[in-house]
């Protein structure tokens, strides 16, 4: 059985997708607005009050979790009217579990995604209802508020390339000097508004292996003795701080430096080294176009 992957439903604007159910554009489930999404979320400050002054000494704005909501109205024939109103009921039953869910959207021609949960189902039951029509509402909170673009990108690169051992005498025109440096840098770029959050994919074999962002000098490093068999993955992600092998074993331990970074909008470049060359290992930067 193939499986879907997030946003695959979606095929044109105005299509909402949440657990594997269709909203919007081209459903049962009609579109009459829809807020949240690209306002901006509640913000919280640092602001400090001036004693005896007027004003405050401004501090650090961060994002409050993002809500979003979405208003339908359903029409139809008493079975497909029921059908739908059941399905729509499933679609956002809660779970007793604290577990966030992707909900997808597609507006002028692009795919966002942010990990949600429902928290607010209204389908008024009034006199309309019984003859098939209903508007209703659902409401979702995200806890993180970025806007994150499909599809995720993942560029990769190898360790460079050995550098030549240098000139050999007698001298002997003209000059031969090798090739330069090749692999060891990804240039990435977030064509969004706000500050991605990376996950690192480090694939073995390969001894200390240590990311460098080239433009701040913040380092994942590990330690020098370090090995990460072949055909071993190692994740690094950002947003928990977790430094994972693919079995789900933590190898935080062996993180020397732990200088943590986010790819702000633009370009960043990122250097892969080790302690000990392998042509074979590679890194991996798995992120998306992120906004707020």
């Amino acid at each position: 059985m193939t499986r879907v992957a997030a946003g695959d439903l979606l095929t044109v604007d105005g299509q909402i997708e949440w657990r594997g159910l269709l909203l919007g554009s081209g459903t049962v489930y009609g579109w009459r607005f829809l807020t949240g999404w690209l306002d901006l979320p509640g913000m919280r400050d640092g602001d400090q009050e001036l004693v005896g002054r007027h004003g405050a000494q401004p501090g650090q704005m961060l994002a409050e979790p993002r809500i979003v909501e979405f208003g339908f109205h359903i029409r139809g024939p008493h079975t497909e009217f029921s059908d739908a109103v059941d399905l729509l009921r499933t679609a956002t039953a809660p779970t007793e579990n604290p577990v966030e869910e992707p909900l997808i959207i597609q507006l002028q021609g692009r795919k966002h995604l942010v990990i949600a949960r429902c928290t607010h189902r209204s389908i008024p039951t009034d006199k309309h209802f019984a003859v098939g029509y209903t508007q209703g509402a659902l409401r979702w909170k995200a806890t993180n508020p970025r806007l994150l673009e499909l599809p995720r990108q993942t560029p990769s690169t190898r360790l460079p390339a050995p550098t030549g051992s240098g000139v050999s005498f007698p001298l002997a025109f003209p000059l031969d000097f090798g090739p330069g440096q090749s692999g060891g840098e990804l240039v990435v770029t977030n064509q969004g508004t706000g500050h991605a959050e990376p996950v690192w994919a480090i694939t073995g074999p390969v001894t200390g292996p240590r990311i460098t962002n080239a433009d701040t000098g913040a380092r994942l490093w590990f330690e020098d003795d370090y090995t990460l068999p072949a055909g071993h993955t190692l994740e690094l992600t950002y947003h928990d701080r977790t430094v994972l092998l693919g079995s789900g074993v933590s190898r935080s331990n062996r993180l020397r430096f732990r200088e943590w970074f986010t790819l702000p909008p633009g370009t960043t470049r990122i250097r892969y080294t080790a302690a000990v060359h392998d042509p074979v290992t590679e890194l991996t930067c798995l992120y998306h176009h992120t906004s707020i």
